[in-house]
């Protein structure tokens, strides 16, 4: 446990349940503005001056990096299984359904997008990818520019699970050691 960390999420999805992005046609950006909009709303509700760290998985990394080029500062950035480079090739094979439903993140997320070219080079920050990941590979997580690289081997693209028993085999002791250690050199 770390002393004085409040962990807020904020959410983007105006929706729920299983496929919530199939389910919409709205873009990354129109995601990064819903995003934004919370974020400001709860950083607003802490004193000024306080300490901010972002830890984004997956839409959420490419969110999150999104938020930095709007301005947003943070003191630590943790961007994981972001598809920084598109997410696998093997779901190309979904484009005539993701063009007859119009789901626009497909596109922006494609492999070599205009999107993602868009976004420039990769904010500092720590970059996780998995090497088991089938959804968005560790190459596609992990910005050639990066720095700070963590590699994982326990756990694929799902790698915040909800269940307690599948914790142990995720990112989650990662992030949490990370912020550990943050916070500790902090003080």
């Amino acid at each position: 446990m770390i002393p004085d960390l409040r962990v807020e999420i904020v959410d983007y999805l105006d929706k729920e349940g299983r496929f919530v992005k199939l389910k919409t046609r709205k873009s990354v950006l129109e995601y990064a503005d819903r995003a934004e909009e919370n974020l400001n709303r709860i950083i607003d509700s802490y004193p000024e001056g306080t300490k901010t760290m972002a830890v984004g998985h997956s839409l959420g990394a490419i969110i999150l990096r999104i938020l930095v080029l709007r301005g947003h500062n943070f003191k630590e950035l943790i961007f994981a299984g972001g598809p920084f480079h598109g997410f696998s090739r093997k779901y190309i094979f979904l484009l005539p359904l993701a063009a007859i439903l119009r789901i626009k993140l497909f596109f922006e997320l494609c492999p070599g997008s205009d999107f993602l070219k868009s976004l420039g080079q990769a904010p500092p920050g720590i970059y996780v990818g998995s090497k088991i990941d089938e959804k968005v590979s560790s190459e596609s997580a992990i910005p050639e520019e990066a720095n700070k690289r963590i590699y994982l081997c326990c756990c694929g693209h799902d790698m915040f699970p909800k269940e307690k028993e599948k914790v142990s085999n995720s990112a989650i002791p990662v992030v949490a050691e990370i912020i550990e250690k943050y916070v500790n050199k902090s003080q």
